[in-house]
């Protein structure tokens, strides 16, 4: 079972674009997930971003049953902080491994 709970938890985080489409700006997301050799690229638009500073969605994340989900919720959110301060300021992450061996990347961007 703890397998199947650390599979779900890493579906989870590397499908977060999703989940901001969906919670976030709605009709306005812009989130574009992009396919990498083994991995993705997520880009939050400024919305979307401002959106993840102002939830704390992180923090949300952190919560999940995954070796990297902490470390993940943490970045995010300080990620979003930085880049909602600023006029079009935007998150770019990458996602890469196996769903249980997760690591990446976070940029904050202007």
């Amino acid at each position: 079972m703890r397998i199947v709970r650390s599979l779900v938890a890493g579906a989870l985080i590397a499908g977060a674009a999703s989940v901001f489409a969906a919670l976030g700006a709605g009709s306005a997301s812009a989130v574009a997930v992009t396919p990498l050799p083994g991995g993705v690229q997520v880009d939050l638009s400024p919305t979307d971003t401002a959106w993840v500073a102002q939830s704390h969605f992180g923090q949300t994340l952190a919560g999940l049953p995954h070796p990297s989900a902490a470390s993940f919720g943490a970045a995010l959110d300080a990620a979003a902080g930085v880049s909602a301060a600023v006029p079009n300021g935007r998150v770019t992450f990458t996602v890469y491994g196996p769903f249980d061996q997760l690591n990446g990347t976070m940029l904050a961007l202007q």
